[in-house]
């Protein structure tokens, strides 16, 4: 008993430990945002954008530019630096593809700098004053950088350097500038004084130089450092208040994991086994939460130096690695969602050994669980079958959602194989086509070469289009890293791979429905009580699907400094709401545990598991 009473303590001081650590997460201190890279502009390219930024009110600018001592000579250069807000910047876009004037273009900016570099013969400088050498005579003089006005003097003379202090030799030509960012509006209403209030604004910083555009001229590439303040804040404007509610998110599926981890023990303690639902759940359960622990270390970090955890600045990337864990969360709960819609767990459909779009029949034979000899002997002809099968599948699919010739007899049958098929997961990847012994063989210890060869030969078209469906997505999700500022995980994406992701999701809408469709219609007549489940979950369902499409396109109607938070927020609200919703359905819900066999009320009606031994000796399929 002494021995508990000690351990009590010091769990509730791990507590109390880890709930500070998520705190100084959610609240970092605020320093500046840093952005780093390199400029190349030439004759062809006369403008680069080198960043943005959201300001609330007010933000202050630094911005460092380091070059080579030779090139970028003065008289043949008009180097500028322009800051644009959002209604400016998109003036700006246009006239580029007008075909406008650099310099014309120039004119549209809210602020013009124009960037004096250290000439380019110049030894030292310091002080207002660039140092020469005299080719006839070799001595030394300076030029002042205010006035124009020379003198003979020399960067190491003794009195000088009593009087002034000591300059800096010239090894690489650096120039710095700084300045304040306020955007601003009159007051409406009666002003005969002309006041005007700030307004919060998207900052765009581009460097220009508009003489490329009348000669041949490739000078040095360019270093820069922009270090930008908003309002003396770490974060721009369009990320405030992300860091709270990934805090509280995260509180939320911390505080939920408690009860149903309890929930999964209970059934695994009755009935000696899990089911895969539950797993799978947990993996996405795991995934999200580690999604914003690693989102609040990357902004916490990001406070401290204004870089954060990225890929171009540390092996160590936060950010990319929460990417990754929200696109695996989010994949496994839209998989959840369609299998359960097509009865997964609930219904029974007594023939259920159809493939996913390549089991479908051809000319009206009975379908075969175990795949014949003849397909095995001749791999070239089943891969010709499989694309014809996809092609066909596809084409059902879009009919039934389209109400096109859903009558014919042909597409309902195609169009209950692919139900039929995503009733059954574990078909679909292939674990359950030859037997429990392959299972338990790639469950094991030790996975060979050959077990994974195995493995892979029993997924059929179906498990390669769900795997084609991960790996597009996890593709696109990479992609999509070039288009994007800071925080890659969660953006706006205003760009093709974020389009592409968007269709990838209206592709699985639509076979949500229809599946689900056909599933409802044939539970009504056999199971009255799955039915109206199952409606209720194809409308969660359908519109926790559709809500990425609708924030996404309708991110334009949001002002500029407040869509980041719009999609980015919306979506971290809404996976978290559906993992918490799963996780109940599964764990916690009596109705739905009684429809289903994930928890059935005896061991012995639990159905069979994935293999003898292992890991799948424990978990439960359908």
């Amino acid at each position: 008993m002494a021995r508990s009473s000690r351990s009590m303590p010091r769990s509730a001081a791990a507590r109390r430990s880890a709930l500070a650590l998520l705190l100084a997460l959610a609240c970092p201190c605020a320093l500046a945002k840093v952005e780093q890279g390199t400029l190349k502009i030439d004759s062809v390219t006369t403008e680069q954008l080198i960043g943005k930024f959201g300001v609330a009110e007010s933000g202050d600018v630094q911005l460092k530019l380091t070059t080579s001592r030779d090139g970028w000579e003065r008289g043949r250069h008009e180097l500028h630096v322009l800051f644009f807000h959002d209604d400016n910047y998109r003036k700006w876009e246009k006239a580029i593809q007008a075909g406008s004037l650099c310099r014309d273009r120039n004119k549209m900016a809210d602020i013009e700098h124009k960037v004096d570099l250290p000439h380019e013969l110049a030894t030292h400088h310091g002080h207002g004053w660039e140092y020469f050498v005299d080719p006839e005579t070799g001595k030394s003089y300076r030029v002042s950088l205010d006035t124009g006005e020379s003198e003979w003097n020399s960067p190491h003379n003794a009195t000088r350097m009593r009087e002034e202090g000591p300059v800096n030799r010239i090894t690489h030509r650096e120039t710095v500038f700084s300045t304040k960012l306020e955007h601003t509006y009159p007051i409406r209403g009666r002003n005969p004084k002309g006041e005007r209030v700030l307004k919060a604004a998207h900052w765009y910083v581009v460097v220009s130089d508009c003489a490329l555009e009348f000669y041949e001229a490739h000078p040095p590439p360019m270093h820069y450092e922009l270090t930008m303040f908003n309002g003396g804040s770490h974060l721009p404007s369009d990320l405030n208040g992300m860091g709270v509610l990934y805090f509280f998110l995260l509180l939320a599926m911390v505080i939920g994991a408690g009860p149903a981890f309890a929930s999964a023990q209970n059934q695994y303690r009755r009935l000696g086994r899990v089911h895969a639902l539950v797993a799978l759940l947990f993996a996405a359960y795991a995934a999200q939460s580690m999604s914003f622990f690693l989102e609040l270390w990357h902004l916490s970090v990001f406070a401290r130096d204004g870089k954060g955890l990225q890929w171009r600045y540390t092996f160590l990337a936060a950010d990319f690695a929460a990417e990754v864990s929200q696109g695996f969360s989010e994949f496994i709960v839209a998989a959840l969602l369609l299998f359960l819609a097509c009865g997964w767990t609930t219904v029974s459909f007594g023939s259920v050994g159809a493939r996913l779009l390549n089991s479908l029949e051809s000319g009206g034979a009975e379908v075969s669980q175990e795949p014949t000899r003849a397909a095995a002997g001749n791999r070239a002809s089943s891969a010709r079958r499989a694309g014809k099968d996809f092609k066909e599948g596809v084409v059902a699919v879009v009919k039934t959602a389209l109400h096109l010739d859903e009558d014919n007899p042909e597409v309902k049958r195609r169009v209950a194989s692919v139900t039929r098929a995503l009733q059954q997961p574990a078909r679909l990847v292939g674990v359950a086509s030859t037997g429990a012994a392959r299972v338990s063989d790639f469950a094991g210890a030790t996975i060979s070469s050959s077990t994974i060869a195995g493995v892979a030969k029993g997924v059929d078209a179906g498990g390669a289009f769900l795997f084609a469906f991960a790996a597009a997505t996890a593709y696109l999700e990479m992609a999509s890293r070039r288009f994007t500022d800071d925080f890659s995980a969660f953006h706006d994406h205003e760009h093709w791979p974020g389009y592409c992701l968007v269709a990838l999701r209206l592709c699985l809408l639509v076979l949500f429905l229809v599946g689900g469709r056909v599933t409802i219609a044939a539970a009504e007549s056999r199971d009255p009580e799955a039915a109206a489940f199952l409606k209720k979950l194809r409308q969660v369902g359908g519109f926790w699907l559709a809500a990425f499409p609708f924030l996404v396109c309708t991110a334009w109607c949001a002002p500029a400094y407040f869509r980041h938070r719009y999609v980015v927020g919306g979506l971290a609200l809404l996976q978290t709401a559906a993992i918490l919703g799963l996780a109940y359905l599964c764990l916690g819900s009596e109705r739905f545990l009684a429809l289903s066999t994930v928890a059935p009320r005896s061991a012995s009606a639990a159905g069979s598991v994935a293999g003898t031994r292992g890991i799948a000796s424990k978990l439960a399929v359908d």
